[in-house]
């Protein structure tokens, strides 16, 4: 995730107010405690309407419980909705729990975004990951 933990202040209803006709925002709450979130920002021209940069974050004790998947599932029902074709995201190369999640999803890596993110000091890179819907 590309957010530090001192940055995750998420003001859901601040978000909201930001969402455009070509965006997407979905939360997941476990009774009633906000636990992860998958938005999608889709290009404002024409010419890349078609496509929607992905943005998902589940907190770390909430993972691996189906969350994740439910989101994805929202999410393609909006693409399909919109006329979406192409989904695409980034991900740190260590991040296991996020690749397993998106290529479980039909994404694929496409390639590597060399030193995209600081952490702790290091630098490392992303992998850049898509996936054609039909």
């Amino acid at each position: 995730m590309m957010l530090e933990p001192e940055e995750r202040r998420f003001d859901f209803s601040r978000t909201i107010g930001r969402i455009s006709r070509f965006d997407f925002l979905v939360g997941a709450d476990v009774d009633g405690k906000f636990v992860g979130f998958l938005s999608a920002k889709r290009g404002n021209a024409n010419r890349i309407r078609n496509t929607a940069y992905v943005v998902v974050g589940i907190i770390e004790e909430f993972q691996h419980q189906g969350i994740g998947s439910q989101l994805f599932e929202e999410l393609e029902r909006w693409a399909k909705e919109k006329v979406v074709k192409r989904l695409e995201l980034t991900v740190m190369i260590n991040n296991y729990a996020a690749i397993s999640l998106f290529q479980k999803h039909g994404f694929t890596i496409e390639g590597v975004r060399r030193e995209a993110m600081c952490v702790d000091g290091k630098y490392i890179d992303e992998f850049y990951m898509s996936k054609i819907l039909d």
